[in-house]
C-alpha cells in the first residue's frame, strides 16, 4: 500500500472525475478538495487488505478508483458479501456505529481509497457544515440501498426455502 498526495490527484485526473462519486455527489468544489487533501490517499494493489476484522471502526473509505470485495465474518467463517466500485463508500456503518470491523475489505484490482477518519468527518461539519449534511445524506442513502439489496437476498432465500 503506497500513500498519496491528494492535491496531486486532484491535478492528474481533474475535479470534475471526482463529481461523479456517489459519496460526493453535490458537494461543492471546495468540500471535495478539502476531503482529498486532508484525508489519507491509499493507492492499493490487487490483494492488499483495506482493513481486516476487529479493526477499529474510526473511518470510512471513498472508492476513487478499482474495486473493493467485502467479506464479512460469522463464526469464524468470511463470507463475499459485496463488491465497492468508483464512488461507493466502505466502514461508515462500523465508524458511525462505534464498532470494530466486521470483516475485511481487499482490493480486487489495483485500487485507489480516500480514508475519512473522525477527526476529518469532524472537521468538515465545523468548516462545511453545508456539505456535512449533504455528505450524510450520501452516506445515509448508500445504506439504504445496502439495506433493500439485502432485505430482498433474505426475501429471496425464504422464498427458495
Amino acid at each position: 500500500m503506497k500513500h498519496l498526495a491528494g492535491g496531486q490527484l486532484i491535478a492528474k485526473v481533474g475535479i470534475d472525475y471526482f463529481k461523479d462519486a456517489s459519496t460526493f455527489g453535490a458537494l461543492s468544489d471546495e468540500a471535495i478538495i478539502y476531503l482529498l487533501e486532508n484525508g489519507e490517499v491509499r493507492q492499493l494493489d490487487k490483494g492488499d487488505i483495506l482493513f481486516a476484522y476487529g479493526d477499529p471502526g474510526d473511518s470510512f473509505f471513498v472508492n476513487l478508483k478499482g474495486k473493493i470485495e467485502f467479506f464479512k465474518t460469522r463464526q469464524n467463517e468470511a463470507t463475499h458479501i459485496r463488491d465497492y466500485l468508483f464512488g461507493q463508500e466502505v466502514g461508515s456503518v462500523a465508524m458511525i456505529g462505534l464498532h470494530p470491523r466486521v470483516g475485511d475489505a481487499r482490493a480486487a484490482e489495483d485500487s485507489i481509497m480516500l480514508e475519512v477518519s473522525c477527526g476529518l468527518f469532524h472537521d468538515l461539519h465545523e468548516n462545511y457544515p453545508v456539505d456535512f449534511g449533504i455528505l450524510l445524506l450520501n452516506l445515509s442513502r448508500e445504506m439504504a440501498r445496502h439495506l433493500r439489496a439485502s432485505d430482498d437476498k433474505l426475501a429471496e432465500h425464504h422464498i427458495n426455502l
